[in-house]
Order: structure tokens, then C-alpha cells, then sequence
């Protein structure tokens, strides 16, 4: 056997024990409840999370409102605030906030068609949640606090009827809605800030002509 070979064969023979290592400290993962039970929640959120991606796909494809003054109201609705509420519950929230652009009988009953709850069950958790405070064309939206005293039960109402996991409900709580709004504070302010300081320079920059 030449130099080579016998190379060639180490190495072979280096991989097989390398291989045979790792199928038995896979199968002593396999054997141990908890890493088993940490993939099954896992596989279970991503399951969650790709649902909840598909309610708010077709959420979002309804039929925009269009007013007799040519203002068009569509559907935009988005995870909210992931950092704070995780990858399940800031879309749940997301629907919960969305809930507010059914504002007609008709939207209200494709709501109810597509998430399989009534509009009113997420028209309260949003009330429940309370609204943090926004920056829009000029002006800045006060928050408006929630009802404190139940959060929890109208989240777990919106995630019952959803078929969410329950154990994810707690991630909705005072402290987490208390950073949400803070955050949202803060970016408001700045937006706004930044509204008043190029409309200070556009009438700073003002003149007019004398004949």
C-alpha cells in the first residue's frame, strides 16, 4: 500500500469514527425528553407563526373601501412590535390593532369568514391593549391607555378563538404593552420633531414680492 493509500484509508477510517460519534450523541439527544420536547415547541411555533403569516396575507388582500371623495381605505395589517411580544403573539396583537380598518358591517363579516371569530372579540382586546401613541402628516397622536384590569383574559379570548397556544399569552402583559408604548412614544416624537423643524425652516425660508 502506498503512502497515499495509506492516507486516504486514515482518513476514511478518521470520518467513520467522526460519523459514529455523532449518530450516538444524536441518539442520546433522541433519548433525552427535554431536547425532544424543545423541538416539538419549536416545529409547534413555527406552525403557529406560518398560519398566523397566512391570516394576515389574506387579511390583507381585502377589497379597499373607496369614499365618494376618492379616499381609499385598504386593509394593512403587520406584526407589532416583535421585539417586545415574540414571533407569535406580535401578530396576534398585530390582528388585534389591524381589527380597527373593519369599520363597516361588511368588512366585519369577512373578518369573522377569514379569522373565524367575531370582530367585537378583537374590537375589545384592542380596547383592552389600549392604542401607543403615532406620528402622522403633521400630527401627533396621543396614547391611549388600556384597560388594565383585562388584558389578559380578552388576549387569551383573541388566541382561543385563533387556535393559539395558550402559554404564549403571557408575553402580552403591563411590562411588555408599557415597552411597546414607550418605543412607539419616542419614535413619534422624533418623526414629529422632525416635522416642526423642516416646517420651521420652510416658513423661515418664506418671503414675498414687493412690486
Amino acid at each position: 500500500m502506498t503512502v497515499d493509500q495509506k492516507m486516504a484509508a486514515a482518513i476514511a477510517k478518521a470520518k467513520e469514527a467522526r460519523k459514529l460519534a455523532k449518530d450516538e450523541a444524536k441518539l442520546a439527544l433522541l433519548n433525552n425528553g427535554t431536547f425532544a420536547e424543545y423541538l416539538a415547541s419549536v416545529e409547534d411555533e413555527s406552525d403557529q407563526i406560518e398560519a398566523l403569516t397566512a391570516l394576515m396575507d389574506e387579511l390583507n388582500s381585502i377589497k379597499p373601501i373607496v369614499t365618494n371623495d376618492g379616499s381609499k381605505y385598504g386593509v394593512n395589517i403587520f406584526p407589532v412590535a416583535e421585539y417586545v411580544f415574540g414571533p407569535v403573539m406580535s401578530k396576534v396583537v398585530g390582528i388585534i390593532v389591524g381589527s380597527s380598518a373593519m369599520f363597516t358591517d361588511e368588512r366585519q363579516d369577512v373578518f369573522k369568514a377569514i379569522t373565524g371569530m367575531p370582530h367585537l372579540l378583537a374590537s375589545k382586546a384592542r380596547d383592552a391593549i389600549g392604542s401607543p401613541a403615532y406620528y402622522s402628516k403633521g400630527v401627533l397622536a396621543d396614547a391611549i391607555p388600556g384597560d388594565k384590569t383585562c388584558i389578559t383574559t380578552a388576549v387569551t379570548a383573541v388566541c382561543d378563538a385563533l387556535n393559539i397556544d395558550l402559554t404564549y399569552v403571557n408575553k402580552v402583559n403591563q411590562a411588555s404593552i408599557d415597552r411597546w408604548f414607550k418605543v412607539a412614544q419616542e419614535k413619534a416624537e422624533k418623526q414629529y420633531g422632525e416635522f416642526r423643524k423642516m416646517d420651521l425652516i420652510d416658513t423661515t425660508n418664506a418671503f414675498t414680492l414687493e412690486e
